[in-house]
């Protein structure tokens, strides 16, 4: 938007600038996934799972206001599936969503500066929360849909992470 005011072209007005800004896709930001193998297990225990390649404190504040509001809107739990890179602050990207009292799965993925699952599991706990680790994905899936009700799951941490989520389906990608 900045770079098409500075132009000043008269063929960019203000409808277009709009026009670009609500039909810009950003994958990864509270995506929803109702396709793909882990969307479908999702979708078959009733839950829905979301994938944010937040990594920061701000991006967990965020993210976790906005999971609260669906939270509150049908009072089912919350899971948390993350892989975090071991240069970020996983205390305190996941200190802002203590107030849900989420189930926090840790799990390894594919990166060099990857924190191991246990460091994840610490950070979790210093920040007030029960977490676990789990050797992947599927396997986080399962163990976040094993809780009774159909939960909020949200896979977070990483936009690598998420790089790895989004490339087991062409049918997760953003349209």
């Amino acid at each position: 938007m900045a770079a098409a005011l500075t132009l000043k072209e008269a063929r960019i007005d203000e409808a277009a600038i709009a026009d670009g800004i609500s039909s810009a896709v950003w994958p990864a930001r509270f995506q929803l996934l109702t396709k793909g193998p882990l969307g479908e297990m999702a979708r078959a225990a009733g839950a829905d799972l979301w994938l944010d390649g937040g990594h920061n404190p701000h991006a967990g504040e965020a993210v976790a206001r906005t999971l609260s509001a669906l939270a509150a809107k049908d009072g089912r739990p919350v899971a948390l599936i993350v892989g975090m890179l071991a240069n970020k602050d996983a205390e305190g990207f996941l200190r802002a969503f203590a107030g849900l009292n989420p189930t926090v799965i840790a799990i390894p993925f594919e990166a060099e500066a990857a924190a191991p699952p246990e460091r994840i599991v610490e950070a979790a706990r210093a920040a007030g929360l029960v977490a676990e680790t789990a050797p992947g994905l599927e396997q986080a899936m399962a163990r976040a849909l094993d809780s009774g009700e159909p939960p909020h799951v949200l896979i977070c941490g990483s936009l690598y992470l998420a790089g790895e989520v989004l490339a087991m389906s062409e049918e997760t990608w953003p349209v």
